[in-house]
């Protein structure tokens, strides 16, 4: 990877800093050089220490104003030896950080905070040494893989391949021990060749050593002495290792190699028709299944589904990760993984037809009661492969395979039905879903195709006519933050004047792909209300929530910064919002949209944070800045003892993972303490002040 490569590409750096603007002001200055970056900034200790050690920074800039730095640095440095970290020194004052004391605790380098230039040359420097190391690894990876492509390529042969150094075997594949009465390698490492010939064979072997063997003597005129690859056949009898094995014949070749870096011989032995041994049968439990091929399972499939009154459904299972997996294990472990939740899923599958579609994806005809029950069985078949723990390569696998099916009609057929199912588990994988079962929605009734048409068409009635109304909620800070700070919320009037809450008409615009526009209407209103209230002297932020239409639009993103730049907004005067469900579903596009928002330097918050079972997994995976806890997980554990040691555990991981906490529906005073203790930044709620058409909440009153 070049240099020009590295500048090129975006950058993850971890400033290290108390104040945010600095923060800011540093990294305009290093985007100036032409360092494009994608910025996180914090000053607790614990939160730095794992963002570096668990690979989410490219480069750390630590400022000498944070404490700590004694333990930290060194930490960093024994978490993550490759990543650099570079120290910023105030030369304003005496600082107790030299250059010498920064390199000595394991600083790669200690930069003067007044001089930025000097700062972008050494990142620039810095990022060329991660490219370089990058490089090597790589070609390290790829070398490893080719070794075990190779060595798959070598236990797959249909030849029976053998390796001899000095007389000795070293290696051979599964053919060879088979073909000459061996059960592992072990048993064979170490055994001399001419012990498994017979006398005759054993001095024809003696005789094509020699021809193998380099002439040193006298040599031809131009011809080159060291030793070329070459190859010696003949004619050989084994000798029986016991009384109840059968003598084989048939030829045997010599060639010069190389394995595992020494010189040796590949013995290669082709066994003549009437020399070879008997055949075994097969013993694999699932050989007959997997030797199935897709016609014969398509046969086999409309045959189970031919006068069957139940719901039909095939399904397609793909184990999640794949290529993750490859990249921890190799082709050779990998096969080893897929070859054992094949194992395991043709014994949860047998009153079924199944097939081995490739490595990690099979498919299924299944027949149940009802959907719903499809669904049961298909779910119980996910949870058991979660459940399989094993080794490979002494280390530990837990598996895990995501199900999606299609009903089955007679019209349609099992093929096209294989199809679809294939092409929804794809999308499944494109969204980073993993570990579920994925069922198509039922079909609508036609009632509610009807009422959705009404929505529908007052949905579009409210945005002609302007008759969508905006409200604003305070959110107020505990930190002293001294930034007024809104919430929009949205609501629709109704033919009576009435406000129509969104969750009445919200989804169906949703689900009509219609709920974007409303996005759009609502940014341009907030932002032009904005604007005029900035105007009169306040310092005031909005958050926005946006619905998944917008988040999956590639064109969104474009739309919005032209929004901003016209309203001559600061990027950070907006902050927009995504409910937790939605990044979930659609995990790709959220991070990309995040992202999106960050290049732009407006900041992201994820919203009814809470509702799903592991939600930090989500967190991982999205960049977002701020974090509001969803309304019922607080109102649900702020009655009791246990439930405010829940919620305050939830605040508490938030803060460590370097999130800005927001918890709304406060109702009264009695949980403000523990909320302030536990670490929260912000509160919101009807006690703070219900929704409003204007932005008058005075924040003077919280200082």
């Amino acid at each position: 990877m070049s240099a020009q490569l590295s500048q090129q590409a975006t950058t993850r750096l971890l400033i290290a800093e108390k104040s945010e603007n600095s923060a800011y002001e540093l990294d305009s200055a290093l985007r100036d050089a032409g360092i494009a970056t994608k910025l996180s900034i914090s000053d607790d200790l614990a939160h730095i220490a794992h963002m570096v050690g668990q690979g989410e920074t490219d480069i750390a800039v630590l400022t000498d104003k944070i404490d700590g730095l004694e333990t930290l640095i060194p930490q960093i440095r024994e978490n993550a030896p490759h990543t650099p970290v570079i120290l910023l020194t105030d030369d304003s004052q005496e600082s107790p950080w030299s250059v010498a004391n920064a390199l000595n605790l394991g600083a790669t380098d200690a930069v003067p905070a007044s001089c930025p230039d000097q700062l972008a040359l050494v990142i620039k420097r810095e990022l060329e040494n991660v490219c370089q190391r990058q490089n090597f690894s790589q070609i390290r990876r790829a070398l490893k893989e080719a070794e075990e492509r190779c060595q798959l390529l070598l236990q797959g042969a249909k030849s029976a391949i053998a390796y001899v150094h000095e007389g000795m075997h070293i290696h051979a594949n599964e053919h060879y021990l088979d073909l000459f009465g061996y059960t592992d390698i072990d048993e064979l490492c170490g055994e001399s060749l001419a012990d498994i010939l017979c006398a005759d064979s054993v001095q024809a072997l003696k005789q094509q050593l020699k021809a193998l063997r380099p002439s040193s003597n006298n040599p031809a005129d131009g011809e080159d002495t060291e030793r070329r690859v070459a190859t010696s056949s003949f004619e050989f009898v084994s000798a029986p290792r016991n009384d109840n094995q059968q003598a084989i014949s048939g030829t045997m070749s010599l060639t010069n190699s190389l394995y595992e870096g020494e010189e040796c011989l590949q013995v290669t032995v082709k066994v003549s028709d009437e020399g070879k041994p008997e055949e075994k049968p097969a013993t694999s439990p699932t050989a007959k299944t997997e030797e199935l091929e897709l016609p014969g399972f398509v046969k086999a499939a409309d045959s189970f589904f031919a006068n069957e009154t139940n719901s039909c459904f095939v399904m397609v299972a793909g184990i999640d990760n794949f290529n993750n997996l490859q990249q921890a294990y190799g082709l050779v472990g990998t096969e080893t993984i897929c070859r054992k939740v094949w194992q395991k899923f043709v014994e949860l599958t047998t009153d079924f037809p199944v097939i081995r579609l490739s490595h990690h994806q099979f498919a299924l005809a299944m027949v149940a009661d009802s959907r719903e029950q499809i669904f049961e069985i298909s779910d119980n078949i996910r949870r058991t492969v979660a459940d399989y723990i094993f080794e490979v390569q002494d280390k530990t696998v837990r598996p895990s395979v995501t199900l999606a099916g299609i009903p089955y009609d007679n019209e349609t057929g099992v093929s096209q039905c294989l199809d679809a199912a294939h092409v929804l588990l794809l999308d499944s994988f494109e969204s980073e879903a993993s570990n579920t079962v994925v069922l198509p929605q039922e079909a609508a009734q036609d009632d509610g195709i009807d009422g959705a048409k009404v929505i529908l068409r007052q949905i579009t009635d409210a945005i002609e006519n302007k008759t969508f109304i905006t409200l604003f909620q305070p959110i107020i800070s505990l930190r002293g933050d001294s930034d007024e700070h809104y919430e929009v919320f949205l609501r629709m009037a109704g033919e009576e004047g009435e406000q129509i809450e969104p969750a009445q008409f919200l989804q169906t615009a949703i689900d009509n792909n219609v709920a974007g526009k409303i996005d759009r209407w609502v940014i341009l209103q907030s932002i032009k209300m904005l604007s005029v209230h900035r105007a009169k002297g306040h310092a005031t932020r909005l958050t926005i929530n946006l619905t998944s239409n917008s988040v999956t639009d590639p064109e969104f993103l474009q739309w919005l910064g032209v929004a901003i730049k016209a309203a001559r907004l600061p990027s950070d005067a907006v902050i927009f919002q995504i409910t937790e469900k939605d990044a979930t579903t659609y995990l790709r596009q959220t991070r990309e949209f995040v992202e999106g928002l960050r290049n732009m330097h407006c900041r992201a918050s994820l919203s009814r944070f809470g509702l799903i079972e592991d939600p930090f997994e989500t967190l991982r995976h999205i960049p977002v800045d701020m974090v509001k806890l969803d309304g019922a997980c607080v109102a649900d554990n702020s009655e009791d003892e246990e439930g405010k040691d829940k919620l305050v555990s939830t605040i508490q991981q938030l803060q460590n993972a370097g999130k800005l906490t927001i918890v709304p529906m406060v109702e009264n005073a009695n949980i403000l303490s523990t909320l302030w203790q536990a670490g929260a930044n912000y509160i919101q709620g009807h006690y703070l002040q219900e929704p409003s058409t204007e932005m008058d909440y005075d924040f003077s009153t919280e200082d």
